[in-house]
């Protein structure tokens, strides 16, 4: 068992992002980040969205977001997914009195459609036969049609079945467009570069000779090892960033080139 909300915090302060930059480049709003963060799942519009934004944001921190939502559902009695069908467990109290009022209200629906049907059968059976009393349509011979039965009204129509909010796509966000040039001039730099942080792929990896470069559109930032960091110039979005030491290790975002370590 862990702490949800510690676990996405601590995530996120590790690869040095702010609530702001994660709202952007999940389309969840701040409040709900925060809200997750300090486990305050009642600030989120409904469990069906709770589920939602925990599983595209866990997975936007590098977590397991089907481990996330399965300790979700084992502390708060969210709905059984498919790898915690067999270990179901029950919804608290409150959750429970919660799915019986839908429950109700979902019947109430289903007893007013019924309704609404057998009004409008009677009002069909009593049109035939005022036409049949005012002699409208019939023939002599012929004896009236009028329906027994309100089954032959059709099958019964239930209400439309709602699908569920849909999950903000972390394909939606923007690309960033990263350039690593060795400066005319220098020796050039060794260099390593990775997708996010430093336990993502690996995009690059060796001796970037002076006037040369290289080009990425990454999702949001790179882990950027340089060897002589001085003799590189790195733009984000065609925007200059500097690199604050002869050697280090480096996350490369929108936000500019924060140094993780030196040397």
């Amino acid at each position: 068992m862990f702490e949800i909300g510690n676990t996405l915090r601590e995530a996120r302060t590790r690869q040095g992002l702010d609530i702001r930059e994660c709202e952007d480049a999940t389309k969840i709003r701040a409040k709900y980040l925060r809200a997750m963060e300090e486990e305050s799942f009642e600030v989120l519009p409904s469990p069906a969205y709770v589920r939602g934004f925990l599983r595209t944001y866990a997975e936007f921190l590098d977590l397991d977001g089907r481990l996330v939502l399965d300790e979700y559902d084992h502390r708060f009695g969210g709905l059984p997914t498919e790898s915690s069908e067999e270990r179901r467990i029950l919804p608290s109290p409150r959750r429970r009195s919660r799915g019986e009022t839908g429950e109700r209200r979902r019947g109430r629906r289903r007893r007013r459609s019924e309704a609404q049907l057998l009004w409008l059968a009677i009002g069909g059976v009593t049109g035939v036969a005022l036409l049949v009393w005012l002699g409208i349509g019939q023939n002599d011979s012929a004896p009236p049609v009028v329906p027994a039965t309100t089954e032959a009204q059709g099958p019964e129509v239930l209400p439309t079945p709602v699908d569920p909010p849909e999950t903000p796509s972390r394909e939606a966000s923007e690309l960033v467009a990263i350039n690593v040039q060795a400066t005319p001039g220098t020796e050039g730099s060794w260099i390593e570069i990775r997708g996010r942080n430093s336990t993502g792929p690996v995009l690059f990896a060796g001796t970037l000779p002076a006037g040369e470069s290289r080009n990425w559109n990454v999702g949001r930032s790179v882990w950027l090892r340089a060897g002589n960091a001085s003799s590189l110039t790195v733009t984000v979005d065609g925007s200059p960033v500097v690199l604050s030491e002869q050697t280090g290790n480096y996350v490369v975002s929108r936000s500019g080139a924060r140094l993780v370590s030196a040397g």
